[in-house]
């Protein structure tokens, strides 16, 4: 199909051309343009070859005859290569338009010639079967792609309509008109085409299998256009040359009618589709349709009804005009990125539509100004396009200017950008020695330093870099609501000091380093935890080990001895060995014992079984039922906790455990109190543990213990805190846990 689609326009347009002679020339065709109608003479367009005819002759008569006596006999006229008819002309001059007569010699039709005379229009027919091609190739089974191929296909046969159209002996029998009428034809049926594959590509796959009405009827819907035209026109013209030149309008009419149609489908699809990919899809299409009219509508078409000449001559603008819609069809159609692409190009198209407007305003002004003056209009527009030339490039001689004196300080974005580039895993003074000399290279600076106050946990860091000489801009570092440190700027001698019009920079800057000072210090913090975590991890293998080799092993070891001894005693001294298997019996049951607490050292089983809240009450229970109430001081203690309390993730019930453990155990020691009240609530997304007695209270300068310690490295590693304070009536700790998603453990 894709060779087909080449070869079929090629073959056209070779069969079109070379069917008789020509006089090298091309006149006007359609009937739209009244200046250019054949009633009274033919204009020549175009001259190609050696033809004695030039550009604005108006052919009067051909052989003594006019064009109208020709057109009445059907254009019967015999013509073939080598001949010479004289032709009657008026060409334009200078101060009167005069008549000459001319032998023009008909030859083969200069194809060569005319291809490069035009060589901008020609060269759209292959761009548009270049990407009517690749995407056929790359959707060949969709109906979208095959009706583009198709389309791009029978437009290109147009090309025998215009540039390569009818030349002045070809209405005088050389060729006669069909070639004229054919190419239009095929232009407006290559319209309908490209109409059906808009419809086919807002639609879901088939759709138009299921409708086969559709497709004829958007594919003469171009013609329709060409119907109204004829009925509108078929009793203006009183002489055969302008009936017959209104009949092979074709194009033009059919242009008419299938662009809006082409619009009006792409809008109703784009507003029905429901999945984003579609969407947009058919919205790159819509840009790219209406922003290719609007550029020849303001470069072209508008500046050319208000003056002499387009603002860009359409041989220059329509090759890469009509190339980028082509290549956004075609990503249209493949959806192809189009979350990058359609962005980027709503973005380029809403510049270049803005930039087109201000250029076609100030065209139109101009020639509003020459007419109302004598001021020469193409001087006004060569002037306005070199300021427009030179802005670009005084913005950025004024911007390279401001850098060189100032620095980065009037784009505080780059600044920034490049401080959010600092890596703050590295060490904390590297970091901020890095991050000093990123501001003393981009605000040229003579001194800078920062200062880290050491306050919540941070380390108290300084770091500077050059030399102080007087006054500085100090900026306080915040972060999230805190002011963590200061940091000075001096600019260096000669430069201007920062003034107001600094402020933002400075606050940025501040917010920035802050920031980076914030994860400098929370980098530092996360690795001594690791430390401590490791650490601790480690003496919890330790403490294991040293449980089992020293105590369990020997034990199991002298455990196998005995029963070795036992089995030697069954024969010889049976009830000696049966006294002996009761000791190893309770032996036995002691290393069961040792084992359960080495288990218990590492996670008490009770959580597993009770749950944090009934685990408490039994500890509680069994110490307040004990026989030996000297061990106990006579201390009485009860835990009280919400009914949603749990469950909890696994490490917060082992903290809480165990600091509830510790702090009643420092109570008992330490309060001489006579009771002590535990309670558990969730607050918010945390534990909230608060140990009560009724002891006497704190020491006023306490010195921490291990108990203390241990309660406090407990709730830190979860991120959380704890304090112990004298309250009346005795002393209060309250620890705070972070609560994460409950582990499968803990909610069996």
């Amino acid at each position: 199909m894709v060779t087909a689609a080449w070869a079929m326009p090629v073959a056209w347009i070779a069969v079109a051309l070379l069917s008789g002679p020509s006089d090298g020339t091309a006149v006007s065709s359609s009937s739209i343009d009244e200046d250019q109608r054949w009633g009274t003479g033919v204009r020549v367009l175009r001259a190609y070859g050696d033809t004695p005819l030039i550009e604005g002759d108006t052919v009067l008569r051909i052989d003594g005859r006019t064009v109208e006596d020709w057109l009445s006999d059907g254009g019967s006229g015999s013509w073939s290569d080598g001949d010479a008819p004289l032709y009657e002309i008026r060409r334009p001059a200078a101060e009167i338009d005069h008549e000459i007569d001319i032998e023009v010699p008909l030859t083969r039709y200069p194809i060569g010639d005319a291809i490069l005379a035009n060589l901008s229009t020609v060269s759209l027919a292959p761009l548009l079967l270049g990407f009517a091609s690749f995407a056929f190739w790359r959707r060949p089974g969709s109906a979208a792609s095959r009706s583009f191929l198709a389309g791009a296909a029978l437009m290109s046969g147009g090309l025998t309509s215009w540039p390569l159209g009818l030349g002045a002996i070809d209405l005088a029998g050389a060729r006669g008109v069909w070639p004229q009428l054919v190419g239009e034809g095929a232009f407006a049926l290559g319209l309908g085409a490209l109409l059906l594959s808009a419809v086919a590509l807002g639609t879901p796959p088939g759709w138009l299998r299921h409708r086969p009405w559709v497709v004829p009827a958007v594919v003469a819907l171009p013609y329709g256009g060409y119907l109204v035209w004829v009925l509108t026109v078929v009793n203006r013209a009183d002489d055969q040359p302008d009936r017959l030149q209104d009949l092979v309008t074709v194009a033009v009419p059919a242009l008419a009618a299938a662009l809006p149609a082409m619009l009006l489908v792409l809008v109703v699809t784009y507003l029905r589709a429901q999945d984003t990919v579609d969407r947009l899809a058919l919205r790159l299409l819509l840009l790219a349709v209406v922003g290719g009219l609007a550029a020849r509508v303001l470069l072209v078409d508008l500046p050319a009804g208000l003056g002499d000449a387009a603002l860009v001559p359409w041989e220059i603008l329509g090759p890469p005009l009509v190339g980028a819609v082509l290549c956004s069809v075609v990503v249209a159609m493949l959806r192809f990125r189009l979350e990058e692409i359609e962005p980027t190009v709503r973005r380029a198209l809403v510049q270049a539509l803005l930039a087109t407007l201000v250029g076609s305003v100030f065209v139109a002004v101009a020639g509003a100004v020459n007419l109302a003056s004598d001021t020469s209009f193409d001087a006004m527009v060569a002037g306005g396009v070199v300021a427009l030339l030179l802005l670009p490039v005084a913005v950025g001689l004024q911007r390279a200017v401001r850098r060189l004196v100032y620095g980065d300080r009037a784009f505080p974005g780059r600044v920034v950008s490049e401080l959010r580039r600092l890596d703050p895993l590295t060490a904390p003074e590297e970091a901020l020695e890095e991050t000093l000399r990123v501001l003393a290279r981009r605000l040229q600076l003579s001194y800078a330093s920062i200062e880290v106050f050491g306050e919540g946990g941070l380390d108290q860091i300084e770091a500077s870099i050059g030399e102080k000489r007087g006054r500085t801009t100090d900026i306080d570092l915040v972060a999230g609501g805190a002011t963590l440190g200061r940091m000075r700027l001096q600019v260096a001698v000669g430069r201007d000091p920062f003034g107001p019009g600094d402020r933002r920079l400075l606050a940025d800057v501040g917010s920035q380093v802050g920031a980076l000072v914030q994860a400098v210090a929370i980098n530092r913090e996360l690795q001594r935890s690791r430390q401590r975590i490791v650490s601790a991890r480690e003496e919890e293998r330790r403490r294991v080990r040293r449980d089992l080799h020293d105590g369990l092993g020997p034990s199991l070891a002298t455990l196998a001895m005995g029963l070795d001894s036992a089995r030697d005693l069954l024969d010889e001294d049976p009830a000696k060995a049966a006294v002996l298997l009761g000791q190893l019996s309770d032996q036995t049951r002691a290393e069961i014992t040792e084992v359960r607490r080495v288990i218990d050292g590492l996670r008490p089983p009770a959580l597993d079984q009770l749950g944090l809240v009934t685990a408490l009450r039994q500890r509680a229970d069994q110490h307040n039922l004990a026989g030996d109430t000297t061990a106990r001081d006579g201390l009485a203690w009860s835990v009280e906790a919400d009914d949603d309390l749990e469950p909890l993730p696994a490490a917060v019930e082992v903290a809480a455990y165990r600091i509830v453990l510790e702090a009643v155990a420092n109570a008992v020691r330490h309060s001489e109190a006579g009771s002590c009240a535990v309670s558990l609530r969730r607050d918010g997304d945390a534990l909230r543990i608060e140990v009560r007695d009724s002891g006497v209270g704190m020491p006023a300068d306490p010195a921490p213990g291990v108990g203390l310690t241990s309660m406090r490295e407990r709730t830190e590693e979860l991120g959380g805190t704890c304090t112990v304070s004298s309250a009346p009536g005795g002393t209060v700790v309250t620890v705070r846990l972070p609560l994460g998603a409950p582990s499968q453990e803990s909610t069996r």
